[in-house]
């Protein structure tokens, strides 16, 4: 999908406030309300917008340890890396789980109540599944930066 300066504005305003109205949507970004709607939907229908959502205090909410958490897979066959991925899909305690280059394989972004939660979590989950060879967990003592945003003049020009 070509993107021109109004949906660049568009996403820009949505990522910040996903709750603004489309009048008061369409009056920041110069549109009136009808012609806004429509190109809200079609960045919607693209899958460019995949949904909104709240962002939630994690302390607040009685999650008060997170973790990066690096795992090392035994070996890289076809069996072993969909055995681990389908066990992280379904993780409620599991942010965030990405395929990486270098030494280890995955890095996953957990949150949990306590330290006693992700013992549970390391111990009982992720070195009982099938493959895992190392399991390294860092724990986050202070979020500096925690953004949603996409920088949207980065996106594909007109």
């Amino acid at each position: 999908m070509k993107l021109d300066k109004t949906d660049r504005r568009i996403l820009d305003v949505l990522q910040k406030d996903g709750r603004i109205s489309v009048t008061d949507l369409a009056e920041r970004v110069g549109l009136s309300p009808t012609p806004c709607a429509r190109r809200v939907r079609q960045l919607e229908t693209s899958g460019l917008i995949q949904g909104y959502a709240a962002i939630v205090d994690p302390k607040r909410a009685g999650q008060s340890i997170q973790a990066i958490v690096q795992i090392k897979l035994e070996q890289h066959s076809d069996e072993i890396v969909e055995g681990f991925r389908r066990t992280l899909v379904d993780r409620p305690e599991v942010l965030a789980c990405y395929t990486m280059t270098g030494e280890m394989d995955f890095l996953l972004h957990v949150i949990v109540r306590d330290i006693d939660a992700l013992s549970d979590f390391t111990m009982r989950r992720l070195l009982r599944v099938s493959g895992v060879r190392d399991v390294t967990s860092s724990i986050v003592l202070e979020t500096v930066k925690r953004s949603t945003v996409i920088p949207v003049e980065e996106l594909a020009p007109e």
